[in-house]
């Protein structure tokens, strides 16, 4: 039996799907969150990284992937990603985690080949958006010896990306994203102490 295609009508529930189930956190962070923060991290990254070489075309399209890069979760839930990359080494290329999400979600997996075949470049942008609004969560929600844990295997994986996309793309400078992570990390609540401050005067 076919398994469901993902719809708008789905979509729109992403603000009741939430991630992190092997995490202990302060909070949950819902998809809907998650997705809005990689897209507003991306914009930025593509900007600061390309520059000129970016026209708005390719923008719109790093914005349109980073909106809905882990939409199949709708369905699926959030799976820890060791467990992910257990399934992936026992399953060589019969991956059902990818043959699911192909099922649920094709126009996805078209979307994510289109951008690999045109410019792979740019899932480099989201991968790195996806892996600093994790640190961003982790590092300020999760609780906990196993979130720090965490967090810094997230930020390992992190510079890992960083050199590889190095080697894979030396045209740009990928470091900025490093400098960005650090920003975000210390910048937390600034401007809203300064606003409240400001009241105050």
């Amino acid at each position: 039996m076919p398994l469901p295609k993902l719809t708008l009508a789905d979509l729109a529930r992403s603000g009741h799907i939430t991630r992190w189930h092997s995490v202990r956190t302060s909070r949950d962070q819902t998809l809907a969150e998650h997705h809005y923060m990689v897209t507003r991290i991306s914009n930025r990254l593509a900007k600061d990284i390309f520059g000129s070489d970016l026209d708005d075309s390719g923008l719109l399209q790093i914005m349109e992937y980073a909106s809905l890069h882990d939409t199949p979760e709708l369905l699926m839930g959030d799976l820890p990603s060791p467990l992910k990359r257990h399934i992936e080494q026992i399953s060589g290329d019969d991956n059902p985690i990818k043959i699911i999400e192909a099922e649920i979600a094709p126009w996805l997996i078209e979307m994510k080949e289109e951008i690999r075949w045109q410019h792979p470049e740019y899932l480099v942008i989201v991968k790195l958006a996806d892996l600093m609004d994790a640190i961003l969560f982790i590092e300020h929600e999760g609780i906990g010896n196993h979130a720090r844990a965490v967090t810094q295997s997230l930020k390992k994986q992190f510079q890992t990306k960083i050199e590889e996309a190095g080697q894979d793309h030396p045209k740009y400078s990928w470091k900025i994203a490093g400098r960005l992570l650090q920003e975000l990390l210390q910048n937390e609540e600034q401007t809203a102490i300064a606003f409240e401050n400001r009241g105050a005067e």
